[in-house]
Parts: structure tokens; sequence; C-alpha cells
């Protein structure tokens, strides 16, 4: 979601929740410690790709963001959103979501031993000229 997707600042988050039934006044967005280990690796692939060039824009955008905080402190976005880094795992009883386009992603975050609920983004939010432009939202 971070590579291909705005930033987590520029989302809406309320808006985004009510399209997929939820009715929260607070998104808690939770990034876990993995993710940002994968956008580390992807950031150093081959230096003129495209998703080095975005996995490095990700992280300066977290490093901004948690510039200023301790692991684990959430980050305030907007009136309806904060931003943290989870460094235990999810599990269905936190209410965590996953969002994401990945499909293994939402396999196995369906699956029995997880259990976690699954979300993605609507369209309107996804960065311009990525590969997602041309698949279809299922």
């Amino acid at each position: 979601m971070l590579n291909h997707w705005r930033q987590p600042s520029d989302i809406r988050w309320h808006e985004v929740l009510k399209t997929q039934g939820e009715d929260a006044t607070l998104a808690r967005l939770v990034i876990p410690l993995q993710v940002i280990d994968e956008l580390d690796r992807q950031k150093y692939g081959p230096k003129k790709s495209d998703l080095a060039r975005k996995a490095a824009t990700a992280i300066r955008f977290l490093e901004r963001a948690f510039k200023d905080t301790s692991l684990g402190q959430a980050v305030r976005l907007h009136a309806d959103a904060t931003l943290e880094v989870w460094v235990d795992n999810l599990h269905p009883e936190t209410g965590a979501r996953v969002l994401t386009d990945d499909i293994g992603m939402r396999l196995r975050a369906r699956a029995r031993r997880m259990g976690l609920k699954v979300g993605r983004l609507p369209g309107d939010h996804r960065k311009k000229g990525t590969a997602l432009d041309e698949a279809p939202q299922q």
C-alpha cells in the first residue's frame, strides 16, 4: 500500500472506512515492523527501478512522521487518523484490518490462523503511473 497509494496523511480515512461499512471516527493505522523491513530491502533494489524509488519515498515519509516518537507511539496524521509502527503480531482480537492490494497478503490475513478482515483502498487513492492503474478492482 505504501508503494502504490497516496501517502497515509493524504487520505481521509473516515470516508474510506465509511465506504467499507465501518463507522469509525478515528482510523488507527498500524504498520507492522516487517513492512518497514521490506521497504528497506526494496529501496536498495535497482537504483532506477520504479519500486526502489517508491520504497525510498515511503521510507522518507515514515522517517518524517516518526522522527519525534518512540517505537510503538502513535502520531496524529490529521483529525481522523493516527499512524504507528506495530512490533507485535496482529490478531483478530485487536480489531485490526489488513489494507493491501497484494493477493498473497490478503489470503494470509484471511487464513484460519490469522482470521483478520481485509480491505482495499478505493482506486482514486492510488498513485498515478503504477501497474495497478490498469488492474480491475475486485
